[in-house]
């Protein structure tokens, strides 16, 4: 049998390469071997790759791990918890859905153990279960899929506790949409410890929150959350979030797409949100200093709730259709003693003031006011129509 298999791996990148380890599979076999051509591991629970990972850190104190496309079938979570640099990076482009064909890319097609409410799974694990100062990691060109049942308690990819990532071109997906339970991400971070990270161009389907991330530093170019419970989920995020142009997809009717609560100081560039939750934009926490640019969604304008603790001279808002300052003219009718003005505002406002533009036959005040309308009152029904001038902002 040794002979065989001597003979099987000798023909495969048998020569030095330029990865510290390069993994591979052919024939329903899968292989790994270091920059020398050297054989590390054949056939294992992590298709080779948590062997290739354990290798680059315990003889390189970090480095390169380059899988070749194919698909690779993964029984067991993959650890690159190591206070290293460590790198993860596929042969080409994610699939462009979970269902595209699978040739040419590289796939890690996860059909393990889904978590439980006392222990999580997360598929990729970065988390140490402390902050480690020199623990950067790399992920490149991969598909992940969570295939074949429901994954409750069941992370795709988990950030939490790195000190620095960049993750470009990665997609995750799991095999059941909106099946998952809560405790499912497609991202995740939980702790804040000056860490940081970049994504660009991910993808995140099928998943109670697509991306849930709670950390200090971080910039997202073109991130997609895609038919799950919740898009983006900024939990008590740092002081320095942005999105360029994230977009959010028929994630589910009775929740948000984009969530920011508490997240310190954070910048929005054209944002969209494409279906119908309760709410496009969510924002929450006193704290928040938050730039809105072109905010955009697939109904105009855009559904978007501010906390009431929120201070909206902390909220900036340029261009789009997202409406915090309104005013216009109504009128009480000859004989009524009030009209009722919808205000066009994405808040409860905090401040209304009336102005009559014709002699009052009694004093004019102001009540009901709610998220959607206010009530101008006056003591003594007009004779005639009175205009009255109004201004409401949040």
């Amino acid at each position: 049998m040794s002979y065989i298999r001597d003979r099987i791996t000798a023909r495969h990148y048998a020569t030095p390469h330029p990865y510290d380890v390069i993994v591979y599979t052919e024939g329903g076999h899968y292989y790994a071997k270091d920059s020398r051509g050297n054989l590390i591991c054949m056939d294992s629970p992590t298709a080779c790759i948590q062997e290739a990972v354990n290798y680059v850190y315990n003889n390189n104190g970090g480095g390169v791990v380059f899988i070749k496309s194919g698909v690779y079938t993964i029984l067991n979570p993959i650890n690159i918890n190591y206070n290293a640099a460590i790198a993860l990076v596929g042969e080409s482009p994610f699939m462009q859905t979970a269902r595209d064909n699978e040739n040419g890319v590289t796939y890690l097609r996860y059909i393990g153990p889904a978590g439980t409410s006392n222990s999580p799974v997360s598929v990729i694990n970065g988390d140490s279960g402390s902050f480690l100062s020199n623990q950067y990691v790399l992920l490149k060109d991969i598909t992940l899929g969570l295939i074949g049942k429901s994954y409750p308690y069941t992370i795709a990819i988990n950030l939490n506790r790195v000190n620095k990532f960049w993750v470009e071109r990665v997609r995750v997906f799991a095999d059941n949409r909106y099946s998952l339970g809560s405790q499912s991400y497609g991202f995740y971070t939980n702790a804040q410890g000056d860490n940081g990270g970049v994504m660009i161009d991910t993808y995140s389907q099928y998943f109670y929150a697509a991306y849930a991330l709670y950390l200090d530093h971080f910039v997202a170019i073109r991130p997609q959350a895609l038919y799950s419970t919740l898009g983006f989920w900024f939990n008590y995020a740092g002081s320095e979030i942005m999105l360029i142009n994230p977009h959010a997809l028929d994630c589910t009717t009775s929740s948000f797409h984009i969530t920011l609560t508490f997240a310190g100081s954070a910048t929005l560039i054209e944002p969209y949100s494409e279906g119908t939750p309760t709410y496009d934009y969510y924002f929450s926490g006193s704290n928040e200093l938050v730039t809105l640019i072109n905010p955009r969604a697939s109904r105009t304008p855009p559904v978007v709730y501010f906390d009431s603790s929120i201070n909206f001279s902390n909220i900036n808002i340029v261009g789009g259709t997202i409406t915090t300052k309104n005013s216009g003219v109504a009128t009480i009718g000859a004989n009524a003693t009030s009209v009722t003005v919808n205000h066009g505002l994405v808040c409860t406002p905090s401040k209304v003031l009336t102005t009559p533009l014709a002699q009052p036959s009694g004093s004019i005040w102001v009540s009901g006011i709610t998220s959607s309308q206010f009530t101008i009152n006056i003591s003594s029904a007009p004779s005639a129509n009175l205009p009255v001038a109004w201004y409401a902002e949040c």
